[in-house]
């Protein structure tokens, strides 16, 4: 009986120990496949996914795709008509680098970790951490495995920014699609002129 309170109660110690070692230890954010630049309050502001080759291809695309087509319409009705292709041109350029900068919910919150630390320790439910994030989940919050990210608000992997859309970057991405629409249905009806 002695042997056994002397076990538990080295088990406790141990647990402790490794709790304070633990607890010590600066947080370090797991990144993912992402960069990530200017932090404010610990938050990334910019952030530029995996796949930001895709991106910078899709944004010169929208840069000589709107050169082409602002210099048809100068050629067929004149320079007047050619602004109206030139700024919808330069709607569409600031949309896509709102979305393609801007971080699209990755949070980084220290509670959560050590959360996350006391639960393995203790073996308790697993069900909202996330492992390869090291990270207690927060309602919404999903791993993004081409990331290798969790993101609140997960909407879907956008490509063609080369990143996840989510809470953060959602609304840039949408105003982004109208900004695509106007450009079209703009350049349309001036080429028609």
């Amino acid at each position: 009986m002695l042997n056994q309170v002397d076990l538990s109660q080295t088990q406790k110690e141990e647990t402790n120990k490794i709790l304070e070692i633990q607890n010590d230890q600066s947080f370090q954010p797991h990144y993912g496949k992402n960069y990530m630049f200017r932090f404010y309050n610990g938050q990334p502001q910019i952030t530029i996914g995996p796949h930001w080759p895709l991106s910078v291809c899709t944004f010169i695309l929208i840069i000589v795709g709107a050169y082409f087509i602002s210099a048809i319409i100068h050629i067929k009705s004149g320079i007047w008509y050619s602004s109206g292709s030139v700024i919808s041109s330069l709607i569409l350029e600031i949309c896509f680098l709102r979305v393609f900068l801007k971080n699209p919910g990755i949070n980084f919150t220290s509670t959560y970790v050590h959360k996350l630390r006391v639960s393995i320790l203790t073996n308790s439910n697993f069900q909202n951490s996330c492992q390869p994030c090291k990270l207690e989940k927060e309602y919404g919050t999903y791993h993004c495995y081409q990331c290798d990210i969790c993101v609140k608000g997960y909407d879907h992997h956008c490509p063609w920014v080369g990143k996840c859309i989510g809470v953060g970057n959602i609304k840039e991405f949408q105003m982004f699609l109208m900004s695509l629409l106007f450009f079209f249905s703009c350049n349309l009806f001036l080429i028609m002129i």
